[in-house]
């Protein structure tokens, strides 16, 4: 799904056998490694009640001074802007907050500047200690995030996922009522142990929509794994930093934003086959849209999230910003259709180049490595302030945001679907301008897939449990360490599967291994002529391997797909783990990634009488490896190609018959007499 340049000399090793799940070691946690961990850990926990949970903590935020310590920071300009933001005025602690909003995200620039050029790890914490205090918590948590994921010093450390300390992002109102509920009335849906069991349904479950076909999908889009992904994905190279100043990788941000969303919405379409729904339809800003959202959630401080009625047309109110997404996504077609972009110096840049996608992805979702944003603005930020529909702030810290401006639930709303079926629609418009790519470079007669088979594909719905009391209020200390709330909510998953392939190469040599899963029908079981439905295809693994000369037996188990990970540990076992190891109790392991697409959410959903999707498998030598290395994601190996390669252009179809290629028919069955709790 993603590529970058740079990778630990640890873990730079080609991998030779098809089993191999990672391509980064896992390590044993040393003393400071845990220490840090543990101090990471402390800081969001009830971080909306600094001065009632870690009471120690809350005082050494009230003492430390920033001023006092500014020889602490490698940064002075960033820390002297900083403190005159600040004395100026910062967002509220307890109002509302989003990233979408100019003066909310300066104000959490220059706090994740404050972290960032923190000498050291003691100074670092210290400063956090003092922003848990002072700082609005949503701004404390976006800046402490990308400050854990960026510093030197906390590179593996792991994260909380956002919705056990910001449950009003990923669960319905009710399920916050009845978690308020638990704690006045002790009266919890079950109780299993020490902990309080509520039971969650998804968003309208008890209203009768038959119209709104978008209700058969709320299992898939408001999971929240999923949404955690997301969030992760965007924290990965965050549209407001500098890829020069901070590390991002600038050679690929921008494809990895358009690849990145067109992987995604792959993903939701084969999911909307699932459920017998048509391709998602098109609109423009000046129609009616289709859509409605009504997320029955609710805000910390009581306010609820913005609605939209169906077949609704842009209220006036949002005008503004109509008028900017219109000049937008004009200059963006220009910019396409000529191939040529303007810099902010009015120099013209040709796009059609190796760098060319990466350019223009920059360009679209309007991040800091933009070429010319005062005149490409954002299609990205602007599409999200329209399609939320909420009011307009009164004053620059009176926000109400929408889903859609909330990187934690914007895929629960359609619209997130709609808009980068649009974004789409550009990266497919640049890529049909570079015409389908010759014979040679997609068939290689070297290569041969002898047979590719795949084990029954069976998915069934299980549990997945959720602690969020640490985003609760709480009385005191000892509630906050003996009270543990968990939502229990259904979701999908699907038994692990094995592919076996068998692959002949004429010599000695590294290959990359690609699948793709795509649709066979359509949502009337018409069958699609692959050179339409190739854009559909969703990449579901990728591996680089050496072959033998001659017959290679490979076997992949669907655990080891990459970019997969299985469910998170909830943070009151992890940190207890931490502590234990600080006690030398047990020892200490973790990988080099911090999160990854849900491994439950790797197949649709199928059918009880099976439907049938198709994968392609696609098999290719190595000239050049690419070693990609992320915080997030971990590290992987791949082929010096474009991301999707080779359907990541028109097919010609006549260029899609090579022995290196293997179409397959695959049914997917949905089995509901599966028990979730067996253990085999």
């Amino acid at each position: 799904m993603l590529k970058e340049v740079f990778l630990f000399a640890l873990v730079a090793i080609y991998i030779t056998t098809a089993n191999c799940s990672f391509y980064y070691t896992e390590l044993t946690a040393d003393k400071d490694f845990l220490l840090k961990q543990k101090k990471i850990y402390n800081l969001f926990y009830h971080a909306s009640q600094p001065n009632v949970v870690n009471e120690d903590l809350y005082k050494q935020g009230l003492d430390y001074s920033i001023e006092a310590n500014i020889d602490s920071y490698t940064n002075k300009e960033a820390v002297n802007d900083f403190i005159e933001l600040y004395k100026f005025g910062f967002l509220p602690r307890g109002e509302l907050f989003s990233v979408y909003y100019p003066k909310l995200l300066a104000e959490t620039k220059s706090l994740f500047k404050l972290f960032y050029y923190a000498k050291d790890f003691d100074t670092f914490f210290k400063t956090a200690l003092w922003a848990r205090v002072n700082i609005n918590q949503g701004e404390f948590f976006l800046a402490l995030y990308q400050a854990v994921l960026r510093r030197p010093d906390t590179i593996y450390i792991q994260l909380p996922p956002p919705y056990e300390f910001y449950p009003y992002a990923f669960f319905n109102s009710e399920v916050i009522e009845a978690a308020k509920n638990v704690k006045l009335y002790n009266k919890p849906d079950t109780l299993e142990g020490n902990s309080y069991i509520i039971h969650a349904n998804f968003s309208g479950w008890y209203l009768n929509r038959d119209y709104d076909t978008e209700m058969k999908l709320k299992y898939f889009m408001e999971d929240i794994s999923l949404n955690t992904y997301y969030f992760f994905f965007r924290e990965n190279n965050p549209f407001w930093l500098s890829s020069d100043e901070f590390g991002l990788d600038k050679h690929s941000r921008g494809e990895e934003y358009l690849y990145g969303h067109k992987q995604l919405f792959n993903r939701y379409n084969l999911e909307r086959l699932a459920n017998g729904l048509e391709k998602v339809e098109d609109f423009t800003w000046d129609s009616e849209f289709y859509p409605g959202y009504y997320p029955t959630m609710v805000y910390h401080n009581g306010l609820p999230y913005p609605q939209r009625p169906h077949w609704s047309k842009i209220p006036q109110y949002k005008y503004p910003f109509l008028h900017a997404i219109h000049d937008a996504e004009s200059r963006i077609s220009g910019a396409i259709d000529s191939g040529i972009v303007l810099s902010s110096e009015g120099k013209p840049i040709n796009i059609y180049t190796h760098d060319g996608l990466n350019i223009l992805g920059n360009l679209i979702e309007g991040n800091e490595d933009s070429f010319n944003r005062n005149f490409y603005r954002s299609i990205d930020e602007f599409a999200r302030r329209i399609l939320g529909f909420n009011l307009e702030p009164k004053s620059q810290y009176q926000v109400i945001p929408s889903a859609m401006e909330s990187l934690f639930s914007c895929m629960r709303d359609p619209a997130f679907y709609r808009l980068y079926k649009r974004i789409g629609y550009y990266y497919y418009r640049y890529k049909e301008l570079l015409k389908p790519y010759p014979k040679d470079e997609v068939v290689f007669p070297g290569l041969k897939f002898e047979s590719l088979t795949t084990e029954k594909l069976v998915t069934y719905f299980d549990y997945f449990d959720a602690t969020i009391s640490n985003g609760l209020p709480v009385h005191d200390q000892k509630e906050a360490d003996s009270l543990f709330i968990k939502v229990r909510q259904h979701r999908l998953n699907h038994k692990p599967f094995n592919v076996n392939m068998i692959i002949n190469s004429d010599k000695p040599q590294p290959v990359a291994i690609q699948l793709f899963l795509g649709p066979k029908y359509d949502g009337q079981h018409n069958l699609i002529d692959f050179t339409e439905s190739y854009r559909y295809f969703y990449e579901i693994d990728y591996w680089v391997t050496d072959l033998i000369a001659g017959e290679n037996k490979l076997e992949r188990n669907s655990h080891d797909f990459f970019f997969l990970m299985p469910d998170k540990e909830p943070s009151e076992i992890f940190y207890k783990r931490v502590e234990n190891a600080l006690e030398g109790t047990e020892q200490f392991t973790y990988k080099q990634n911090l999160y990854g697409f849900p491994e439950h959410l790797l197949l649709p959903k199928g059918s009880r009488a099976g439907s049938t999707y198709q994968l392609f498998a696609y098999v290719s030598p190595v000239a050049e490896v690419i070693k990609y290395k992320s915080r997030v994601f971990g590290s992987y190996m791949f082929s010096h190609k474009a991301m999707g390669f080779p359907l990541d252009r028109p097919i010609y179809y006549p260029h899609f018959q090579g022995p290196n290629m293997f179409f397959k028919d695959v049914n997917i069955y949905l089995n509901l007499d599966v028990d979730p709790n067996a253990t085999v």
